[in-house]
């Protein structure tokens, strides 16, 4: 499986890491590059279609910075969703504080699979938080996002109810769940990267072992530099 892994160009502390999740992967065989990410001071359209009522139109209303830093983010995994459309083959999507842990296998998902599902609710990442610390995952292999999975999007529009990927550190998509995150967008509009990876717009699946993990340090740029 290809794979790309975007950092920040000119943040030290991104470019670190980034080097690091390359060294990780590589060592494990997968095929990873380094990609640049688009940044606020990069973004080309500060003003997309945005899904209504959603977290993006919050952040537009109440915190500009916050807005530009996440619909950067946004627009960072759209750029992904066509780049796995013109490859045809199924592909990585890799923040830059991932770590891989192990080598790859042939995964057979169907459109979108959390690559890091034991990590995602242990420090450092953000959603190491009361709400999560007894959720454990109940099946080994590759499962659908069990019943009781607490993390859904809660905002008054065509996606409530649906359950999230827990972030966007690392997951893989295949072509077809990249055309359908495509067709999302292009009927609703964008909102928040991990928002709107849903359940009501690709099936969702993970891998338990899983082969990523974070770096210890969390550098929390999605909130804005």
């Amino acid at each position: 499986m290809r794979g790309q892994i975007v950092y920040i160009s000119g943040h030290k502390e991104s470019e670190k890491q980034a080097h690091e999740a390359l060294t990780s992967f590589q060592k494990y065989k997968w095929n990873v590059e380094l990609v640049k990410g688009i940044t606020p001071s990069t973004l080309k359209d500060n003003n997309p279609k945005i899904i209504e009522k959603s977290r993006l139109h919050d952040f537009r209303e109440q915190n500009l910075n916050r807005y530009l830093t996440k619909v950067s983010c946004a627009t960072n995994n759209l750029q992904f969703f066509k780049r796995v459309v013109e490859a045809d083959q199924p592909m990585a999507f890799i923040e830059h504080d991932a770590i891989c842990i192990d080598y790859l296998d042939d995964y057979d998902f169907e459109d979108c699979l959390i690559l890091n599902a034991e990590h995602v609710f242990r420090p450092p990442n953000k959603l190491a938080i009361q709400q999560f610390k007894d959720f454990v995952w109940p099946s080994f292999g590759i499962e659908d996002l069990p019943e009781n999975f607490g993390l859904r999007y809660h905002k008054e529009n065509a996606w409530k109810g649906a359950a999230m990927i827990p972030g966007t550190g690392a997951y893989a998509l295949t072509p077809a769940g990249a055309k359908k995150m495509l067709l999302a967008v292009e009927k609703h509009g964008l909102d928040q990267s991990d928002f709107m990876i849903n359940t009501a717009n690709l099936r969702i699946q993970y891998i338990n072992p899983s082969p990523v993990k974070f770096n210890k340090q969390n550098l929390s740029t999605s909130y804005g530099i």
